[in-house]
């Protein structure tokens, strides 16, 4: 069943030896329930470019999939490395994610997915990232 909601995205970048960074996104978007899993759709809107999102959230693994202005595959499962790609005008990138931390809570009218990981590009690390998704039920 999908269902129109509200999403409050906050992100978290840790470098050695600096200030953490924080970035906030609110979208509107639909949650579609399949079991375990739930799925955020949504579309971030960058400097004239339409990024469609898709977060699959669970209790173990996770997946973000972006397309569009960016496009992007980022995998996710607790205290495991996995592999994923950046697509930029570059070419691909491979991306490395190895997840500390992973929570998904949810109830009939809102959520909250956490993942807190470790961001390898080309082999070279940009950090630590922690991504907190809420979402709540609500118009679009």
């Amino acid at each position: 069943m999908n269902k129109p909601i509200k999403i409050k995205l906050k992100t978290t970048i840790r470098q050695p030896n600096e200030q953490p960074e924080t970035f906030e996104l609110w979208a509107n978007g639909t949650l579609i329930d399949k079991g375990e899993n739930a799925y955020l759709k949504y579309v971030e809107v960058q400097d004239d470019n339409h990024i469609n999102t898709t977060v699959k959230m669970g209790e173990r693994e996770a997946l973000i999939l972006r397309s569009g202005g960016v496009n992007m595959r980022l995998p996710f499962s607790k205290n495991v490395e996995q592999t994923g790609s950046y697509e930029s005008e570059y070419g691909v990138l491979m991306v490395k994610t190895k997840t500390r931390k992973m929570t998904f809570k949810k109830n009939n009218h809102d959520g909250q997915f956490v993942v807190q990981y470790d961001f390898n590009v080309s082999g070279q690390s940009v950090g630590e990232y922690t991504l907190e998704f809420h979402y709540t039920e609500g118009s679009q």
